[in-house]
């Protein structure tokens, strides 16, 4: 249990980069856990001291129950920690700190990497003050992807490697290098393009179902427009003209957005470029074919609702877009700091919250949706 104490933390928080308030309260509940028998029990049902010598997928599957085991202590944890109890998930992370640092020296990733990727941490305490008045963490399960080295953040934004599982098929005209995505077989979509279930609204009669056939000579599907919705019509695509260069299954890179500095059309071209050498260099023996990106930024309403000039419409621009299942609890949060909008007390001190306030009084509702961004299309980006 080195970890818990002072000079470890002190140490520790080089890389966390904690102010001094939040780690104050990290040194407190450290004291808490020291001095309490059943605490430290908890601590050792995790089984840490476990984990020193494991690669990335056994870690992995060690630390997947760690959300749910916190879970069910909570009442415990507020018994015995009091306002600190939320601190429990930070320690829990900060024992695996170690893990996470020997795994970045064996792939030669930089301590800067490390780094930017922690900051993760303070941004997710910061909801949790937020909402709970006390420093603490409540989504440790994300948490788990940057210690267990999933995921990396470089520059603006962040990546998990992961097999693409979306419901589009993107292909590519050998002759021009046009791109085309196609949806899934079976795909329930409603009248407008979106997919059924969209912020609850279903269509069970009015909606259509999509179809997709690959023969010896062709694909036949129906296409899904840049704009990011599905169309209710067929297109048929010779194979000596069309290859398919993205589908389920094949290894991609997923983009998350993490709160902070301006999303710049700069600063996103050259984060995703960045993570193209960095995850080269670590497993050139697996290709990228596309970045993808599920997120309340890309649903296609906001480009109407903001500047053309604007980062949101700059990032949407940067991707093909498609529809996904969704509705508008993240965009709340994330707008407005609450996953439900009460429109006689949401603040309109932004031309964004105005924007929504005004589409949303209008009857419309805000959801999420996803994005493809090809390798090979990184260099015809403005």
């Amino acid at each position: 249990m080195d970890f818990l104490t002072e000079a470890y933390i002190a140490q520790a928080n080089r890389l966390l980069r904690l102010p001094p308030t939040v780690l104050d309260a990290l040194y407190e509940s450290a004291v808490i856990v020291r001095g309490h028998e059943g605490l430290l029990e908890l601590l050792r049902q995790c089984k840490l001291d476990a984990l020193s010598e494991t690669d990335v997928d056994t870690f992995a599957a060690a630390v997947e129950g760690y959300p749910k085991f916190v879970a069910d202590q909570e009442t415990y944890l507020r018994s015995t920690m009091g306002d600190h109890a939320g601190m429990f998930s930070v320690i829990l992370l900060l024992g695996l700190l170690d893990w996470m640092s020997a795994y970045y020296r064996s792939q030669g990733i930089s301590e800067d990497v490390q780094m930017d990727t922690l900051d993760d941490l303070l941004i997710w305490m910061k909801h949790h003050y937020e909402e709970k008045g006390a420093w603490g963490l409540g989504n440790l399960a994300w948490l788990l992807n940057h210690m267990g080295g999933k995921l990396h953040r470089l520059g603006r934004l962040q990546f998990i490697r992961k097999a693409f599982d979306q419901a589009v098929i993107g292909l590519r005209n050998v002759n021009n290098g046009q791109v085309i995505l196609l949806s899934e077989q079976g795909i329930a979509y409603r009248q407008d393009g979106r997919v059924d279930g969209t912020n609850g609204q279903w269509e069970a009669e009015q909606g259509w179902t999509s179809n997709y056939e690959q023969t010896h000579d062709s694909y036949t599907g129906n296409p899904i427009l840049p704009s990011g919705f599905a169309e209710n019509t067929t297109v048929t695509l010779s194979t000596d003209e069309w290859r398919i260069v993205i589908q389920r299954g094949d290894s991609a890179l997923e983009i998350h957005i993490p709160e902070g500095s301006p999303m710049t059309p700069q600063s996103c071209k050259e984060s995703v470029a960045r993570a193209i050498s960095f995850y080269h260099d670590r497993m050139p023996e697996q290709s990228i074919a596309s970045f993808v990106c599920v997120s309340w930024l890309l649903d296609p309403q906001l480009a109407q609702l903001v500047p053309e000039a604007s980062n949101i419409s700059a990032f949407q621009k940067m991707l093909h877009l498609f529809p996904v299942r969704s509705d508008d609890r993240e965009t709340y949060e994330r707008v407005f700091g609450t996953d439900k909008l009460d429109l006689s007390t949401a603040k309109k001190d932004s031309g964004l919250r105005r924007a929504i306030i005004l589409h949303v009084e209008s009857g419309h509702r805000l959801h999420g949706g996803g994005g493809l961004l090809l390798v090979e299309d990184l260099s015809s980006i403005h």
